[in-house]
């Protein structure tokens, strides 16, 4: 066996494997006698035909070579991979097969590389969390806002006031916006923010309806509204009026478990202070990864970008069958799009996780980052036990090597993130 490998740009090999004359006879002699086997040709018993009748039967030299060549690929192409000490990512493809002499072409697609570079060097800053006295007395007035009373009226509208309406705005014969919800509209002008709009439902009484022309000014935070003149209907059905609470002690103690204002103002910041320490530490944690991507130098062949395209392609269809509520064959008709279509789109996201996956694996085998038996049964013992009756039940669905191996992946990638975020701060 002759050959000769060049490397591609696209983290391939193209290998060309020449075979001897005698492999080739050999093989022709093999493929014919196996084909007399299985073809019936008159005037022969079966496994005892010459190779020219196998050849006619087949249909000519053209067929038979294919099967020559099918067969010395099965038997050259490992060979060959193992004489290039090749590590295939996937399966090779055959570009091209000559005859005189006998010739394979092979596009070989490689592992994935990953070169992590001086990735202990990264360096980010550290999530800095603050709650402002703002924030904390927006979440009181919310509490506010549930505790009040709601009483039916039979008066005009008014400001404050909950009413039950429905309000269509057109501009021209389109329709701009519909504000409709069985709950009700509180009437403040945070909520209605569009200009004219909260004093033209003031002073509506139940079962009364309004017609009102409204000039939005140029400056509109709204672009479709921006400039126009709007005709709105207003149709209101109920007027309730709000009592809403003051800021007291006796608020804290029917809104929550605590006896004073003051203590319900400490447990709001202390619960947003974990809030948004937990997103802080989530959103760090993402852009450490983003870091020690950027540093790495990661190379795949194409097969390994449309392997993972098709995965996030399957995650899209339950995506959209979850929201949709519909076949992600008949959305795509309502799209217009055909499936390959989405898949190109996807392709560049794809790209990027697959891109962090292989960068996220390079880190656990670089730090040698290891998940025991015991992590695994302790992993499965909590989840387990989060279904009170029916633990036995997952402790055997969960013992399965599938999910184990799925248990034990979810474990590695905690480790692995953590550690990079470790590296980020500073404290690895």
């Amino acid at each position: 066996m002759n050959l000769q490998v060049e490397p591609l740009d696209t983290h391939e090999v193209r290998m060309t494997i020449g075979v001897e004359d005698a492999d080739v006879e050999k093989a022709r002699r093999e493929v014919a006698r196996d084909l007399g086997k299985q073809l019936r040709i008159p005037g022969f018993r079966p496994g005892h035909a010459p190779m020219p009748a196998v050849i006619r039967a087949m249909g000519g030299e053209e067929a038979f070579t294919a099967e020559v060549a099918n067969k010395l690929a099965d038997t050259f192409y490992p060979k060959a991979l193992d004489e290039a000490k090749i590590e295939p990512y996937g399966p090779g493809s055959i570009e091209d097969v000559k005859s005189a002499p006998f010739t394979m072409i092979a596009r070989v697609p490689l592992e994935p590389q990953v070169d992590l570079k001086d990735y202990r060097s990264i360096r980010l800053p550290a999530p800095e969390v603050v709650i402002t006295d703002e924030e904390i007395a927006e979440q009181l007035e919310s509490m506010r806002e549930q505790q009040a009373i709601v009483e039916l009226v039979e008066r005009p509208a008014q400001v404050g006031d909950l009413v039950e309406a429905t309000i269509v705005g057109k501009v021209g014969e389109e329709e701009a916006f519909r504000s409709q919800s069985r709950r009700g509209l509180i009437l403040d002008a945070k909520r209605m923010n569009i200009p004219g709009l909260l004093e033209a439902v003031v002073g509506i009484s139940a079962s009364e309806q309004k017609d009102v022309q409204l000039v939005i000014p140029d400056d509109f935070e709204n672009e479709a509204l921006k400039g126009k003149t709007v005709d709105v209907h207003i149709d209101v059905t109920r007027v309730s009026s709000r009592a809403v609470p003051e800021l007291t002690d006796e608020l804290a103690q029917a809104a929550s478990k605590f006896s004073t204002l003051a203590e319900l103002r400490d447990d709001i910041r202390a619960q947003s202070i974990a809030f948004k320490t937990r997103l802080a530490e989530q959103d760090f944690a993402n852009a450490a990864l983003d870091a020690f991507a950027a540093l790495a130098t990661v190379k795949f062949p194409p097969a390994f970008a449309a392997d993972r395209a098709r995965d996030l392609l399957e995650d899209y269809k339950q995506d959209i069958r979850q929201e949709s509520g519909m076949p992600f064959d008949e959305w795509l008709k309502v799209q217009n799009k055909t499936e390959q279509q989405v898949l190109e789109e996807l392709r560049p996201q794809a790209e990027t996780r697959g891109t962090r996956g292989l960068v996220m694996r390079e880190l656990g085998r670089a730090e040698d980052l290891q998940v025991s038996d015991e992590e695994i049964a302790a992993e499965v013992e909590t989840t387990a036990m989060r279904y009170g009756s029916r633990q036995a039940e997952v402790r055997k669905l969960l013992a399965n090597q599938e999910t184990r191996s799925s248990v034990r992946n979810n474990i590695l990638s905690n480790k692995v993130m953590a550690r990079m975020v470790a590296i980020a701060k500073g404290e690895g």
